[in-house]
């Protein structure tokens, strides 16, 4: 067992340089989530956990394809990152939830009222919203009320 031990802080030693960097990048994305999350979220409109698709006829047609492509890679990004700040100083878990609120897959709408739809986050998320003077969001249907 020492050996695997020995492996690893060799491996560390050896590799300072990326370990550096990967902090820094660590610390970068807590501070934009940190600053982002309070944003998107009081962005949001109060039925997003009710609503069932995207509203992408508010973007022009030429702009669509363009902009899911975009907003995807963004997302895929901030997944990747979100993954790092899991073992790395930061905003994991947040930064993860972001990332795949902004990425399109199927059961995307219920992986996020899971998440928002809990009591204690969805009571946090409102407190902001109050904050901001935005209206609540509304608990997703057959959730408990926080």
């Amino acid at each position: 067992m020492s050996h695997i031990f020995d492996l690893i802080f060799a491996w560390l030693r050896s590799h300072q340089n990326i370990l550096g960097w990967a902090g820094v990048f660590s610390l970068l994305m807590m501070a934009v989530t940190l600053l982002a999350a309070p944003l998107i979220i009081i962005s949001l409109p109060s039925r997003y956990l009710n609503e069932e698709k995207e509203r992408l006829s508010e973007i022009p047609s030429f702009w669509r394809r363009p902009y899911l492509v975009v907003k995807n890679l963004v997302g895929l990004l901030l997944v990747l990152a979100g993954l790092v700040m899991l073992v790395l100083p930061g905003q994991g878990l947040l930064t993860l939830a972001i990332g795949l609120g902004l990425m399109n897959f199927p059961g995307k709408r219920s992986l996020i009222r899971r998440l928002i739809g809990r009591p204690r986050v969805l009571r946090t998320i409102n407190r902001w919203r109050a904050k901001a003077h935005k209206a609540p969001l509304e608990p997703p249907a057959g959730y408990p009320l926080p």
